[in-house]
């Protein structure tokens, strides 16, 4: 990595870059596509994803990133992988390599995590690799250290951000470890530590902040979904001390990151709008129309035969 000759760089932090969850173009966000020139004019010297950077990994998606988004950024891009990085088995492994990595650049170490293993625990092998990162960091000379992740898993199970991430990607079976085993190794640490995850929904902007005073870990998200709120976090270093800067995608004039705290999100949250029966045949439709519908269906019949198969067979050695 390059930084200036004093030693400070910058980089560039957002999420979900294949946009809406309706963009089946296989092309990233709009937003970000036409904003290419205008991150490479930051200089920045890593830019880095924090997950669903594609909607899918197939040949198609794989084809046109490269044409329309890999070879036109001029810094190198990394990721931490997301739900539909890996929604075609290993594919994405085989491409792009580990899910989850570390690096030093300056006084600060990055750790990359994959939250989609485990139900999003950090378990196993992915936990012994945090705990070697965070042992070398005590003994280095590291000023910060910046944890990257798709899913917010800090913030499952919390009270304290109840609806506020409501439309993420969750936990299938409970809360994730994070309470109990994670964190714990983070109040362990005497450094800045700054978690940024990239699972970011529905919200009023495209980031989220929340540092306590009396703790030493900064929690934050940001992502882009092709709307009008979509915007880049940059982050810049400078003697050890990290500053943010909102970058909008859209032209929209953007508050300074630390006022997208609780408090600003959950003044925002709409109210919950009653139910239009009006609406009942266009929500039967959009139900036929989606795949999940026919995988459930198609999964149910077959659960179906299989216990009348079973069943006619315990009937008949009775």
């Amino acid at each position: 990595m390059v930084a200036d000759t004093s030693g400070n760089y910058s980089f560039i932090v957002s999420g979900h870059f294949h946009g809406a969850s309706t963009n089946l173009s296989t092309y990233p966000a709009s937003t970000l596509l036409a904003n290419i020139d205008n991150l490479n004019s930051l200089k920045p010297n890593f830019l880095m994803s924090l997950g669903d950077m594609f909607l899918d990994v197939n040949e198609t998606y794989l084809e046109h990133y490269k044409t329309s988004l890999f070879e036109k950024l001029k810094m190198p891009l990394l990721n931490a992988v997301g739900n539909h990085d890996l929604s075609n088995g290993n594919m994405y492994e085989k491409v792009f390599g580990r899910t989850y990595f570390s690096f030093t650049a300056q006084s600060e170490l990055f750790i990359v995590l994959n939250t989609e293993i485990n139900d999003g625990s950090i378990k196993g092998e992915q936990l012994e690799f945090l705990k070697v990162c965070l042992n070398k960091a005590k003994s280095a000379d590291i000023k910060n250290i910046f944890i990257f992740s798709h899913r917010p898993i800090w913030a499952e199970g919390n009270p304290k951000y109840d609806m506020l991430f409501e439309g993420n990607t969750h936990s299938q079976f409970g809360s994730p470890n994070f309470e109990k085993e994670i964190r714990p190794l983070l109040e362990n640490m005497t450094l800045p530590i700054f978690w940024i995850s990239g699972s970011l929904a529905g919200g009023p902007a495209s980031f989220f902040y929340d540092k306590d005073e009396n703790d030493s870990i900064t929690f934050m998200q940001t992502a882009i979904r092709d709307l009008p709120r979509d915007a880049v976090l940059q982050i810049n270093v400078k003697d050890g001390n990290v500053t943010f800067k909102g970058v909008s995608l859209t032209g929209q004039t953007l508050e300074p990151i630390e006022n997208y705290t609780i408090d600003y999100w959950k003044k925002t949250i709409p109210p919950e709008a009653s139910f239009n029966y009006r609406l009942i045949p266009l929500l039967f439709i959009q139900m036929l129309k989606h795949y999940f519908f026919w995988i459930g269906f198609v999964s149910s019949l077959i659960f179906f035969f299989v216990l009348k198969w079973i069943f006619n067979r315990w009937k008949k050695r009775k």
